[in-house]
């Protein structure tokens, strides 16, 4: 592991926009990342259900992040995202988010895998593909 848990949340603490999401990582293992976002009415539409676009940036987030403990921490700035596809499957009202990001594959080039949205009952809120590609 590339990684520690502890290091990777102190790594998220200084990203800016950390503020408003305030994402901890629960769980890491080499090629995955599990991470919480509590609820925040900051970040709802008109209809008080989680923006889509949290779904989006949480997945990108976490997907990094599950990078980082086969690449460590160095690669950021090292690597670009080229893709984020999120099929969005259900709102989630009034409930933290978890976030699950597997590489699938980890490429000379590019990495590629996926990122399951889910809520605090475990319902599927939302799918994505990421791909990045590594700048090196």
């Amino acid at each position: 592991m590339q990684v520690t848990l502890q290091e990777l949340q102190d790594y998220i603490n200084k990203i800016p926009i950390n503020q408003y999401f305030n994402v901890q990582v629960v769980e890491i293992e080499e090629g995955y990342c599990k991470s919480l976002t509590p609820y925040n009415p900051v970040l709802t539409n008109f209809w008080n259900t989680t923006h889509g676009s949290v779904y989006m940036t949480v997945s990108d987030m976490t997907f990094f992040w599950a990078i980082s403990t086969l690449t460590g921490l160095g690669t950021s700035g090292k690597t670009s995202t080229i893709e984020v596809k999120t099929n969005f499957l259900s709102p989630s009202k009034e409930s933290d988010i978890y976030a699950e990001a597997r590489v699938i594959k980890n490429g000379r080039r590019n990495v590629y895998g996926e990122v399951r949205i889910t809520n605090t009952a475990g319902k599927l809120l939302a799918h994505s593909t990421v791909m990045y590609f590594k700048n090196d």
